[in-house]
């Protein structure tokens, strides 16, 4: 019996073809894989009849079902409709030690992760994704509290509830009566015809009472659904459409700019939707954020985020000092006891993540003054292996800041969880260590 060729042994099995049969395939040409795994080539010249069966029978005696069983496995870039959909496509990659062939991997969701980062031209202030591999680390209630540090300190916080499939931080920052008519889910709707005007822009947006004591700092929230809303899973269905030419990226983009425009913000924070998935890939590698990575010590998730990096290890490497620069982990939650030992058992992890995938190596001859690595020793605080720290408490696990009662926040409880989190925050983006009053946390 045969052995069964497996989805993962495809693409290895496809390029070493290309490489056997480089005289007759050209010097130059492109491998797509398409929705179903299957495997297709565009060489620059036709291929002669005889040499296009010969070359087909044995691709498909390699590939077995992940090729297209016919000889339509082979076309010639003079036939295509559109060439340029190909060979200029944003999504062609390299593939390493191969020149001349480029790849073209389509994707039903996850393109994103493959994608380069956004361009910009301009300023544009500070923003920060706020992101977990995995759900229920805490990441909302280190939102919410650093936009409170933030305004205290005078800032204009500007935040984005992102996480669309299951919608929180606007819930947590934005009573009923200060929730605005719309939300982020309206705008993408609206813009597919053509109506995400000013008017909307006006009415997508909520002021947060968690910044009424503060003189000049505000919180300002763009909800994932606004208090009209009646119908948001039609919209959400059609919410990460492409509208071409421009993809969800680029829609997006457009509406932070237009928000950043309207709303002036010192920091605009976003809310990622956990897991891996296109939003998450978005706020994390293309919107030139930096990333909080926010993590528990467990092997789920360590296997989770390493499932992630070394995506990016091996696909994104030409994409990878746009965005690898601007990753810091956060250590989620450390338990009330044996914070310091469970600490050090979190970076030891988090640095094996890092050295394995993201890290440059350096051959003992390269190591000069003149040799730039991405590398870093496993304890530099400076790394994004590195972790920020937040420790859990059980004060947290109702957390409400905007309830109206006189216990529904702890200032001496915030300070004390999370005071070192947000001064550290503070000083890596914006380079302000000040803190909102005199207490100091337990380290």
């Amino acid at each position: 019996m045969n052995k069964i060729l497996r989805f993962q042994e495809a693409l290895d099995q496809a390029i070493e073809f290309i490489e056997q049969h480089r005289d007759e395939l050209g010097k130059s040409l492109a491998l797509i894989r398409d929705l179903y795994g299957r495997f297709r080539m565009v060489t620059e010249v036709p291929l002669q009849p005889e040499k296009l069966e010969q070359l087909s029978r044995l691709f498909h005696q390699i590939l077995g079902n992940f090729s297209p069983q016919d000889q339509s496995m082979f076309l010639d870039k003079e036939t295509l409709f559109d060439p340029d959909a190909v060979f200029s496509s944003p999504d062609k990659l390299e593939i390493p030690g191969h020149p001349g062939i480029c790849f073209l991997d389509r994707q039903i969701m996850g393109q994103d992760w493959l994608r380069k980062p956004i361009t910009e031209v301009g300023y544009h202030p500070p923003r920060v994704t706020f992101y977990g591999i995995k759900g229920g680390v805490g990441r909302s209630t280190a939102l919410a509290l650093w936009a409170w540090h933030l305004a205290g300190l005078g800032k204009k916080v500007l935040i984005l509830d992102l996480d669309l499939e299951s919608p929180g931080i606007s819930q947590t920052l934005l009573p009923l009566p200060n929730t605005p008519d719309f939300g982020i889910v309206d705008w993408l709707v609206e813009d597919l015809v053509g109506q995400a005007d000013d008017s909307l822009l006006f009415d997508m947006v909520g002021h947060s009472p968690f910044a009424t004591s503060f003189q000049g700092g505000t919180i300002r929230v763009v909800p994932a659904a606004g208090k009209k809303e009646n119908d948001y899973l039609a919209k959400l269905s059609r919410a990460y459409l492409d509208v071409a030419p421009a993809d969800l990226t680029t829609r997006l983009l457009k509406m932070l700019h237009q928000l950043e425009k309207q709303e002036k913000p010192d920091v605009v924070l976003l809310d990622s939707r956990a897991g891996i998935h296109d939003i998450a890939a978005i706020m994390v590698t293309r919107l030139n954020a930096y990333a909080l990575l926010f993590a528990v010590n467990t092997s789920q998730t360590w296997n989770a985020y390493r499932l992630l990096f070394q995506h990016w290890q091996k696909w994104h490497f030409a994409n990878l000092n746009s965005f690898r620069n601007k990753l810091k982990m956060v250590a989620s939650m450390l338990p009330e006891t044996r914070k310091q030992e469970s600490l050090s058992q979190f970076i030891p992890s988090a640095y094996s993540l890092f050295a394995d995938t993201l890290y440059e190596q350096v051959e003992a001859s390269e190591e000069t003054e003149e040799t730039e690595v991405f590398n870093f020793d496993e304890n530099a605080i400076e790394a994004p292996h590195y972790p920020l720290v937040t420790h859990w408490n059980r004060g947290f696990q109702e957390f409400n800041p905007v309830r109206d009662d006189k216990n529904a926040f702890d200032e001496d409880l915030i300070r004390g969880n999370y005071g070192k989190f947000l001064r550290e925050l503070t000083t890596l983006v914006i380079g302000d260590s000040e803190v909102v009053g005199d207490n100091q946390d337990e380290d």
